[in-house]
């Protein structure tokens, strides 16, 4: 069956930041990421962005998105594996669980898409800020890798640990 929007886009969309940092600092970058995100972080296309926790590892962002306690909070992070095609992991929270996306980065940086492996129609974006912000409006499938049970949300409430 075609999986159905279970939460949509709402009015009200405010930058939300969890109450005292879980995430070490002042390194904007956590040092096993490859040195590929090293570059692309430190030019402001990741660090100036609401959603990004480049200090914060999977543990850090699940809690305070669980803290958050709102469907639809979301955060991209460093993967905890990292690998040159996939740097990062989009965190989604709905109904009470943490979703971690890999981000795959294809044709040398310039397509970014979703997912652990390529899909026949899948959506390609030329930024993962691009990729955001169409998922700020479109509804993001998210699968249960257990069950396969499919829900739909979009990123409404961008969170830093």
């Amino acid at each position: 069956p075609p999986c159905r929007p279970t939460v949509a886009p709402q009015e009200a969309r405010n930058n939300h930041t969890a109450q005292g940092s879980l995430c070490p600092s002042p390194s904007p970058v956590p040092w096993h990421v490859s040195e590929w995100l090293y570059v692309y972080a430190q030019d402001g296309s990741l660090l100036g962005q609401p959603w990004y926790s480049g200090n914060c590892d999977r543990h850090a962002v699940e809690s305070a998105l669980l803290q958050f306690q709102k469907d639809g909070a979301y955060t991209v992070r460093p993967s905890s594996e990292p690998h040159s095609s996939q740097p990062l992991t989009l965190a989604v929270l709905l109904h009470g669980r943490v979703f971690n996306i890999p981000i795959r980065q294809l044709d040398g940086g310039r397509h970014y898409a979703l997912g652990r492996q390529g899909r026949n129609n899948e959506e390609l974006f030329p930024s993962v800020a691009a990729m955001v912000q169409h998922y700020t409006q479109h509804p993001l499938p998210l699968v249960d890798r257990y069950s396969h049970r499919c829900q739909r949300t979009c990123l409404l409430f961008p969170t830093k640990p």
